[in-house]
Order: structure tokens, then sequence, then C-alpha cells
């Protein structure tokens, strides 16, 4: 079962300074402007607002992506709103910025690549979250630019080798999260989602 532990507002503040920082440095040394900042909705929102005041980047394709867990027990992960066909650029090779608080396996952030790649071939897709799990994807070769703040065990490691290894023990629940949310995932049942 997964350990959680409150992120501190100030921890989670740092955090986006770290990336924005990052970011800012690899958009400059690379003579890139964001087009569009995509937050992984509901994690991704909040990091992605900070992160867009932080650099000025105005225009948002927000998309949501969801584990859901339907009535008659079968369980996926679905597209719920996807903007990127509403989209009117002319440009040849678009910068997305996808954003997530969280990763657990990747395969949020994956399918939003892969969205963003059927739509826009050529777009450079840079990905930031604050924190990925342990051994969870690097998407090496896959996209243009990849950071994180800092890595969390999910049950893989003991305390002290993740205190060896320099990895938070605990998932963190960010300041807009409640814990008991987390452990009973209210917000996955398909009455919850499609209403």
């Amino acid at each position: 079962m997964v350990k959680y532990k409150e992120l501190s507002h100030e921890r989670f503040l740092k955090c986006i300074d770290v990336l924005s920082n990052n970011l800012e440095n690899f958009l400059g040394e690379n003579n890139l402007k964001v087009d569009y900042i995509m937050p992984i909705v509901r994690s991704g929102a909040v990091p992605a607002v900070y992160i867009s005041n932080k650099l000025n980047i105005v225009k948002f394709a927000p998309i949501q992506i969801k584990h859901i867990t339907y009535n008659d027990g079968k369980e996926t992960i679905e597209t719920i709103f996807d903007p990127l066909n509403s989209l009117n650029i002319n440009k040849e090779k678009p910068v997305f910025l996808i954003v997530d608080a969280l990763q657990s396996s990747g395969m949020s952030a994956e399918i939003a690549i892969d969205e963003i790649k059927k739509v826009y071939n050529d777009a450079i897709i840079l990905y930031v979250c604050i924190t990925k799990k342990y051994l969870s994807n690097d998407f090496k070769g896959i996209i243009d630019y990849f950071d994180y703040v800092f890595q969390y065990n999910e049950d893989q490691l003991d305390e002290v080798k993740c205190l060896e290894l320099g990895i938070d023990y605990y998932a963190p629940v960010f300041p807009w999260e409640k814990a008991e949310e987390l452990i009973t995932h209210p917000d996955d049942l398909e009455d919850n989602i499609f209403f």
C-alpha cells in the first residue's frame, strides 16, 4: 500500500522555482518559446498556472486523462477532454509544454504526447512534473525535454534504501489535495466522471 505524506506549500513553491528556472534556461539555450502549456488536469492544473505565470506563457490547452473504474468493475485510462483538434496553429513545429504534479506510471503523459503527435507530428514536446515514481518512464528519445524535481517511492524500496538513494519514501499529498481522497479514489468512479 502506498504511504502518503503532505508536501508543504513552501516545498511546492521551491519545486516550481526549480522547474521554471531549468525550463527557462532550456528555452533560452534553444531559442524556443512555448506556444501552449498543456496541464494534465486535475493534478497538473495548479503547477501549470504557477509555471505559466513565472514564464509568461499565455495559452493553455488542458487535457484530461483519467483512470476510471466503471460500474461493471472494468478499469481503463481514458482521455475525457482533448482540445488539440480545436487549436489553430500554423507553425511548422509548435512547442507544447505538458505539466503534471505527480507521475506514477507515466501513462497519462504518454497519452498526452501521443495526442499531440497525432495532430502536430513535428511538434516540440516538453514535459515537467514535480515528482515521479522511482523507475517510472523517463521518455528518453520520445520527447525533447523532461524534468522533475524529486522521485518518490511506491513500496519498491524500504525507508533505508530510499534515504541512501535520495528518494522520498512517501508519495506526496500536494497542498490542494486530501490524503483520504488519494487513498479511496472516489473521483475515479464512473458516476463521478460521467453524469
